[in-house]
């Protein structure tokens, strides 16, 4: 297993309780430190839509170098990304958008009854939340665009409530000073909460205990590969042989991929993070918010707030922008303009992590065409969303056993992914012209 992350640890777990020995290769000193590391803390089957959504270039284009833009797109990095973004603006049709939408979701829901089956019988803590997500609306144009998406996908079964100011404030407290500029909010109780850093160090713990080896400060150089088969990595350490591998890298599993012709189409795109520790009980809020006008979310996650949101498309750039964190400074003054004027700032951790984002917004989950190579990658800002499902879902198609999720539309494979994404596609088209 290459990769510590959500996705390694998890596919880690998934795959021992199918009967097989695995051995995790990290190249941090620790697991979950990076995409993974904080997150929003958002598991979210309500909110599958990919970000390669209709008109989105016009947006792009609109808040081009504009460091206050929830994307933003920057000038010196769009050479990286040229060949991505062309199939990235080619998956924004909303045919594809819908079929591409549709398919995150049946994986989302999959993987939170994953979750919350490991939480019950391996006795996870890593400070869930289970009140669902509240998403606000300012604008009344932007609730309407809210109301048709989840209209959308109540057939596949998502559940949700539609609240007006006075049910908002009665579900969440902490909004009552801010009642007047909300016009309406959309409950999801289903969804659920986390710090996916200290599911990652639960999982460790777990895994250790059912004889998972884990190595830490393990760079895999390459993959072994003879006769069309894969056969080991090679490390700094020499050569690790193996007749199964599975590249959850994140990222990173791109280059390592690519270097053997197997072609992900996944770029980094940089999200940030605010975390602020020692929040009195009384002013934490009772469950995550969302702000759709920001792009942002506030998650209570224990005795931290954190505040999450933003997307840079900026290649490999890990520097933490000042203004960028100022966005999300502004989603607690919006939200909360009490806690906001309470808060020391200088005791807030600030962070920056790139997410694996696949062009077409679906991950990479399956067989590679070279035999014994396993690819589970790309869920870029669902990757906590999807991590548990995603995970079982390998397994089961490692082992031969009955999947619970068609695998088709996350094919490693272009030939497959392709055809079970136009079957998916042409459904959308029939659900948006009823006969």
């Amino acid at each position: 297993m290459v990769g510590g992350g959500l996705a390694g640890l998890c596919s880690a777990v998934a795959l021992s309780e199918a009967g097989y020995a695995v051995h995790v290769l990290e190249r941090r000193e620790g697991v979950g430190l990076e995409t993974s590391f904080a997150n929003g803390g958002l598991i979210t089957p309500s909110m599958p839509q990919p970000w390669s959504s209709p008109g989105v270039w016009r947006l792009l284009l609109k808040w081009l170098g504009r460091e206050d833009a929830p994307m933003l797109l920057r000038p010196a990095a769009m050479g990286s990304y040229l060949g991505w973004g062309l199939r990235f603006l080619s998956a924004s049709s909303p045919r594809e958008y819908r079929a591409a939408t549709e398919a995150n979701f049946r994986l989302c829901d999959y993987s939170l009854r994953c979750l919350q089956r490991w939480r019950r019988d391996l006795s996870l803590e890593y400070a869930a939340g289970t009140r669902g997500v509240l998403n606000v609306f300012r604008d009344r144009v932007e609730l309407g665009h809210g109301l048709a998406g989840v209209e959308a996908l109540k057939p596949l079964g998502l559940t949700y409530a539609v609240l007006d100011a006075a049910a908002v404030v009665r579900l969440e407290p902490m909004l009552a000073e801010v009642r007047d500029t909300i016009v309406g909010a959309i409950h999801y109780p289903s969804d659920e909460t986390g710090n996916a850093h200290l599911f990652c160090l639960a999982l460790r713990e777990r895994m250790l205990e059912r004889g998972v080896r884990l190595s830490n400060d393990t760079t895999v150089r390459s993959l072994r590969i003879s006769a069309g088969r894969i056969t080991g990595v090679e490390t700094a350490g020499g050569l690790l042989p193996a007749s199964q591998v599975v590249v959850a890298a994140g990222p990173w599993s791109t280059a390592l991929l690519a270097a053997r012709g197997v072609r992900l189409h996944v770029r980094p795109v940089k999200g940030y993070s605010l975390s602020i520790p020692g929040i009195a009980p009384a002013l934490m809020p009772k469950l995550a918010v969302t702000d759709d006008s920001l792009h942002a979310v506030m998650t209570p996650l224990g005795e931290t707030l954190r505040l999450a949101g933003t997307a840079e498309f900026s290649g490999w750039d890990w520097t933490i922008g000042a203004r960028r964190l100022e966005l999300l400074w502004k989603l607690l003054a919006v939200l909360a303009p009490t806690l906001a004027g309470r808060v020391d700032r200088s005791s807030a951790r600030g962070w920056c992590g790139l997410r694996p984002m696949s062009a077409d917004g679906r991950p990479y989950i399956g067989a590679s065409a070279i035999e014994g190579l396993w690819v589970n990658a790309g869920h870029g800002h669902l990757g906590w969303s999807q991590a548990a499902g995603s995970a079982c879902l390998l397994a089961q198609l490692m082992s031969g056993a009955p999947v619970a999720v068609d695998p088709g539309p996350y094919s490693p494979q272009p030939a497959r992914r392709a055809q079970a994404h136009l079957a998916g596609a042409r459904a959308a088209a029939r659900v948006e012209q009823p006969s």
